[in-house]
């Protein structure tokens, strides 16, 4: 029995759509997508010759451009610079909206090159499936179009120095990033140096805004991004008591703030952050005692307290399940380390600063279990008496 002449007629439709599709492809890339490669090309300045290999029918072959392995379609457009030296920036006088023929880009990435003399083009907030955007260090003119909010898609966002700021400072402000709200699917956010409140709404996981000219206080809107593993706050210039609100960041696992004017009793900030992998806060101004529930930190792997105001006794208590710390710096506290002199402890420090720390009189008898120690340093500790013998064999003191 043959099959109906129209079910031939649709079957052999179907091949032939799919053998000229594989034509296609085979030959180079889509026509339409070369082109617009190709204008985007004559806009930039390649003084390195960093796109020569943009020549011929095959725009999937050229450096940079990833297509689909199935549709053949470019997926990924990755022209970072890769030398991280000025004199190898791709440099712009426009930027062709021809781009926007790249329908199905997932993956655009400009990062480190320098188009300080065009602004931000607003035409990529219509790349609608676009899950990565790094524009980090690219100096545009301008601010920010708001049309990247239409980038419902995009999981990971890095605007850090994306915009131009000249040589005294001055760059231009962002009034707001309610945009970000927009982006449902983000989960890793870089920002620019502009101060500028992040909307409540935005579900992230991930918060770097070091090093970003950030000023005043904290706003209470922090406890809202509950969903945040990852939060680093180094670097500004933040001041006043931490937002009782932190404490709602109950999965952090990575927590920096280094290098600000902070200020707050850590026992409040602390007591519910038991995720946390790595602790710093370092050069702050912190008070109160070290609450005993650190001792329930049991993935920590760095604590670094140094050169803050945080006092009281700590004691075995507070290190009794930390199996995986390997960093303890605690300098420049008015801190007492009341610990037994037959107590072992339950992990391998790497690092160890406890410079001015209240230690003495005796030399701590648990550190001649710390074998992988590689820095030690114990000075104005009030240690009296001679230092043991193990000392000298196994831990490089200072």
């Amino acid at each position: 029995m043959g099959f109906p002449l129209r079910f031939l007629s649709s079957l052999s439709l179907c091949l032939l759509a799919l053998l000229l599709h594989r034509a296609t492809v085979t030959i180079g890339c889509f026509s339409m997508e070369r082109e617009a490669l190709s204008d985007f090309k004559a806009g930039i300045h390649d003084t390195h010759n960093r796109l020569s290999s943009w020549v011929g029918q095959d725009c999937c072959a050229w450096e940079g451009v990833i297509c689909g392995a199935t549709t053949g379609h470019v997926v990924m457009l990755d022209l970072r610079n890769t030398n991280f030296t000025d004199d190898w920036a791709l440099r712009g006088e426009r930027m062709n909206s021809s781009l926007l023929a790249l329908s199905h880009l997932k993956h655009l990435d400009l990062s480190l090159n320098n188009f300080s003399g065009i602004r931000m083009p607003e035409f990529i907030g219509s790349f609608k499936k676009l899950r990565y955007l790094n524009l980090s260090s690219t100096k545009f003119m301008g601010g920010i179009p708001a049309r990247l909010g239409n980038l419902s898609s995009l999981y990971v966002l890095d605007l850090s120095d994306a915009l131009y700021v000249d040589y005294y400072g001055d760059g231009y402000p962002v009034d707001n990033l309610d945009w970000l709200s927009h982006l449902t699917s983000l989960k890793h956010l870089v920002l620019i140096r502009e101060h500028a409140a992040i909307p409540p709404s935005v579900n992230l996981t991930h918060l770097d805004l070091c090093n970003s000219g950030f000023y005043g206080v904290i706003p209470d809107a922090i406890g809202d991004l509950g969903s945040l593993t990852f939060l680093d706050l180094g670097g500004n210039q933040l001041e006043g008591i931490v937002p009782r609100s932190m404490v709602d960041l109950r999965r952090l696992k990575e927590l920096h703030m280094p290098g600000n004017q902070l200020t707050g009793n850590l026992s409040d900030l602390l007591e519910q952050m038991t995720n946390l992998i790595i602790l710093d806060l370092r050069s702050n101004l912190f008070y109160g005692s070290m609450p005993s529930s650190v001792g329930k930190f049991s993935n920590l792997t760095e604590l670094n307290l140094a050169g803050n105001s945080v006092g009281g006794v700590l004691s075995q208590v507070h290190f009794e399940n930390l199996t995986r710390l390997r960093l303890l710096d605690l300098r420049d506290n008015p801190i007492t380390i009341s610990i037994g002199q037959s107590w072992v402890p339950p992990f391998q420090l790497r690092l160890v600063d406890l410079t001015k720390c209240q230690l003495g009189p005796q030399f701590p008898e648990w550190l001649q279990f710390q074998t992988q120690i590689e820095e030690l340093y114990l000075a104005d500790c009030k240690i009296a008496g001679t230092m043991p013998v193990y000392t000298s064999n196994s831990i490089p003191l200072q």
